[in-house]
């Protein structure tokens, strides 16, 4: 059984310019199927527009901004899950006074190989 926290590891910034640390992933548990990080975007600040060639969710877990995947912009907020389809280029925005914090879940694992920035 593999248990792993937050606060097992130091954050780093990500490709996409996020506050990341990455819980459950090809680093920290060789797992490639899946993987598992907690994210935070600090506030007025946005991610570098991007896309994967995998499939990921955001769980927003507090705070608010604005989520937009190809053409599509919406407003997010804690409790909502947003599904990023492979290759669709994506980027969040902070738009409070305080961190916005999201777990990030890919399938399969995280990599940067599979990553492209705008």
């Amino acid at each position: 059984m593999i248990i792993k926290r937050v606060s097992d590891y130091e954050p780093f910034k990500a490709v996409d310019g996020s506050e990341i640390v990455e819980v459950i992933g090809m680093p920290t548990t060789n797992t490639k199927e899946v993987s598992l990080a907690s994210a935070k975007i600090k506030p007025r600040s946005k991610t570098v527009d991007h896309y994967h060639d995998f499939t990921e969710i955001y769980m927003v877990i507090e705070g608010e901004g604005i989520m937009c995947i190809n053409d599509e912009v919406k407003d997010v907020k804690e409790g909502d899950n947003i599904l990023i389809p492979s290759r669709s280029w994506h980027c969040i925005e902070n738009k409070g006074d305080r961190d916005l914090r999201i777990w990030c879940i890919c399938a399969p694992a995280f990599t940067e190989e599979g990553t492209v920035l705008k």
